[in-house]
């Protein structure tokens, strides 16, 4: 447990000291968020399930294309695995879709509030060789900040939560699925703009 908290700790001292290196940086900077049309880069994504006492770190990518300076689209792909005991693994990995409106379109350093869904599949290795693998949707929606760190690169973090849907609803019409608390994620990630 001591340990945890100290890489919860670490993992927040990076996330913090980055985003204030970034807001220095983007004092310096050449253009605006949404000035380049296309992004992508690799993220660091902490998930938090609800309900549970802690959260766990995860690599993961993402892709940015920019509409317009106040409005994008973002696609990302993460990797979760918990293990459960020395028998029980789950591996997720959620692949969402969101779409950004950017709340000072052009400057430097800009707040975001984000909406989407995803496809989150589920591989789980149990004991006795037990194999289940699973899909399930869901809804997000959260709020960012994206900040320019040159005219090629960027730094943004965000936080969403997650609702997925239920199991007993997963063969359900689209309008008849049920939605449950599925936790919160909170994600920071250098972008390379093109």
């Amino acid at each position: 447990m001591k340990n945890n908290n100290r890489t919860k700790k670490a993992g927040a001292l990076f996330a913090m000291a980055a985003l204030l290196l970034g807001l220095q940086a983007a004092a310096f900077a050449e253009g605006g968020v949404g000035d380049r049309v296309l992004s992508i880069g690799p993220r660091a994504t902490y998930a938090t399930p609800k309900d549970a006492d802690d959260g766990a770190w995860a690599p993961g990518a993402q892709l940015k294309l920019h509409l317009s300076s106040a409005f994008g689209f973002e696609a990302s792909i993460d990797y979760l695995k918990n293990d459960f005991g020395p028998l029980t693994t789950i591996k997720t990995y959620p692949v969402q879709a969101s779409l950004l409106a950017y709340l000072t379109p052009g400057s430097a350093v800009s707040p975001y509030l984000l909406g989407g869904a995803g496809l989150y599949y589920s591989s789980v290795d149990g004991p006795l060789g037990y194999e289940h693998d699973t899909s399930r949707f869901g809804l997000h929606a959260g709020a960012g900040l994206e900040v320019m760190l040159g005219s090629s690169l960027s730094l943004d973090g965000a936080y969403r939560y997650v609702w997925l849907e239920s199991i007993m609803s997963h063969d359900a019409a689209a309008l008849d699925k049920d939605y449950q608390d599925a936790g919160s994620m909170v994600t920071i990630a250098l972008n390379l703009l093109f």
